[in-house]
């Protein structure tokens, strides 16, 4: 009986220790990777490193988004005791309801952020609560210093310091960086006690870029506009100035803006650039392209004489209208006076065929490619679709559609000599270090124009100022070549609206060496909405403040580089 007991005794002591070897094998070999991984998780961490994200510099490199250091919150439940009492006390300090901190202050969790990205003293307010659990760390966010302006140029990015609108979303991959990673060894009780810098992985900060704004003329054109919605009231307004030999866009503005710093706060319609968004018939501006066809296509000379009808024009089934009952006028008389009979009348001689050409050479019905997101193409359908009436209309700018930026772009053609351009506006794109990244090339389209089109233009377009329906952009310092509009609004349920307008100026200056090219469209603006009352003087007062501003500042560089000749 003894004997059988010492076997039995020392069959369970042999199973037991197989039952182990197994046991052994299972947790250091079949299950070695993951228990590995549980213990190297238990004594080694690595955090991520949020990258610097890009500043974006305007023209003079003045900062217009910059990143800031700015405290966050977040907490440890698993240390928070008294959950009922720390979640009065933080709701009460940060403006949260009490249901959501204490929601968050019962998970079992080790990590979780309560608000991001507060102000110092609310950091410091929550810090003197001296609360358990509850942590501040400092991250990057989003500052713009200049609050609204080039608000539609720039845009914005969120509190993941991701982009979201303007050329911070555009351009959010050049801009956000690479993030790193910071490893660390911790003890038991998972305090850190080392660093590992080999495992570490540095951030890889974003490019900055540097824009064509200048803020100077930005400014400007901004304080011009809200001077004339001030005045005028309109439903919403835009105004592009570029340079027509490059195609920098110095200075872009629309109504209403708002400030990035408070982008939440604002309504996704006033978010919209609609520079570049929004389309719309441009009116009698379009004469200077019908025009440009031509006297390009020598159709017509600018003293040419074309009957006017006295005003009614039965033509296409349709009768035609001039604002003023005019007899015979010559072809710069017709664009001077913005005759919509004499410019139909040449459109005719010239065709349909042809006046399409140009008007895909001067860029409408694409996209310009602008480096802005969210560019419309416009509308321009080919002759084969025309309906009957259409080179009635089509001339003198009802039946298509542009984008302000589009104008723009047209009326540079006849200020540069005949040369379609791409507009832009990231002029440079370094590295943290200053290295260039990139640098933008002017690019340049085929010739849309001869040169002595151009000149007989500008002629044209001058007599608008001096003699014409833009009497009101005249300067007594520059002389400034331009063309008035004043279009009926598109109604989206068909037809135009009876009494809405878009009251619009093109043009540039000086005359002779344009040194910029504009564009202002006001929509539906009140009481009144002709182009030549609501957009010329705008127009006027821009473009002296700007060419003074720049000839001021060519003539500092000019002494500067003298000085530093000793002449």
């Amino acid at each position: 009986m003894f004997k059988i007991r010492r076997y039995v005794v020392l069959l369970l002591a042999i199973t037991s220790f197989l039952l182990l070897i197994l046991r052994l094998y299972y947790l250091q070999v079949t299950k070695a990777d993951r228990y590995s991984a549980l213990a190297s998780g238990q004594h080694s961490t690595a955090r991520k490193i949020e990258p610097r994200r890009g500043t974006i510099f305007d023209s003079h490199m003045e900062p217009l988004a910059i990143n800031l250091d700015t405290p966050s919150i977040y907490l440890n439940p698993r240390e928070i005791i008294a959950k009922e009492e720390t979640a009065k006390a933080l709701s009460g300090t940060l403006e949260l309801e009490y249901s959501l901190v204490f929601e968050k202050v019962s998970r079992n969790k080790a990590f979780l952020w309560l608000k991001r990205k507060i102000d110092d003293d609310v950091a410091e307010t929550v810090k003197s609560l001296g609360l358990k659990g509850i942590y501040i760390i400092s991250e990057s966010k989003r500052n713009y210093p200049s609050g609204n302006m080039a608000s539609h140029v720039v845009g914005f990015a969120g509190t993941d310091n991701r982009g979201l609108e303007g050329i911070e979303l555009l351009f959010d991959d050049m801009l956000k960086g690479e993030p790193g990673l910071r490893s660390s060894m911790r003890d038991a009780k998972r305090r850190t006690v080392l660093f590992d810098e080999k495992a570490s992985v540095p951030p890889q900060n974003g490019y900055d870029l540097v824009l064509t704004i200048d803020s100077v003329i930005q400014y400007i054109v901004e304080e011009e506009l809200a001077q004339m919605v001030k005045k005028r009231k309109p439903e919403s307004a835009s105004i592009v100035v570029m340079d027509p030999f490059s195609g920098k866009i110095l200075a872009l503005a629309n109504y209403p803006n708002y400030d990035l710093n408070e982008f939440s706060k604002v309504s996704r319609g006033a978010m919209k650039n609609r520079a570049v968004t929004d389309i719309c018939e441009p009116g009698s501006v379009f004469k200077v392209v019908t025009a440009s066809a031509v006297i390009n296509e020598k159709v017509f000379g600018p003293e040419d004489r074309i009957y006017c009808e006295k005003g009614a024009y039965h033509t296409r089934g349709r009768i035609l209208h001039d604002y003023h009952k005019y007899g015979e006028l010559s072809f710069r008389d017709v664009i001077a006076k913005s005759s919509n009979i004499g410019v139909v009348k040449s459109a005719q001689k010239l065709g349909k065929e042809k006046l399409f050409g140009y008007i895909e050479k001067f860029g409408f019905g694409k996209q310009t490619g602008v480096d802005l997101p969210g560019e419309a193409r416009g509308i321009s359908r080919r002759p084969s679709v025309w309906s009957r009436s259409d080179i009635t209309t089509i001339p003198i700018g009802q039946g298509i559609a542009v984008t302000p930026l589009q104008l723009v772009n047209a009326v540079g053609v006849i200020a540069n000599g005949g040369y379609l351009k791409r507009p832009y506006i990231v002029d440079e794109i370094t590295g943290w270090n200053g290295e260039l990244y990139r640098k933008t090339v002017p690019r340049t389209s085929a010739r849309v124009i001869s040169r002595d089109t151009c000149e007989k233009i500008k002629d044209a377009m001058r007599h608008v100022v001096t003699d014409g329906t833009g009497k009101k952009a005249n300067s007594k310092l520059f002389e400034v070549c331009g063309k008035t509009g004043t279009a009926q609004m598109v109604d989206p349920d068909g037809g135009y609206y009876e009494k809405k307008y878009n009251a619009s100026f093109i043009g540039f200056a000086p005359k002779d060496e344009p040194v910029i090219s504009m564009v202002i469209i006001a929509r539906d603006p009140h009481p009144v909405y002709f182009g030549g009352t609501v957009a010329a003087p705008v127009f006027k007062n821009i473009a002296e403040r700007v060419l003074q501003y720049l000839d001021s500042n060519r003539k500092d560089n000019v002494k500067e580089y003298n000085d530093e000749r000793g002449s």
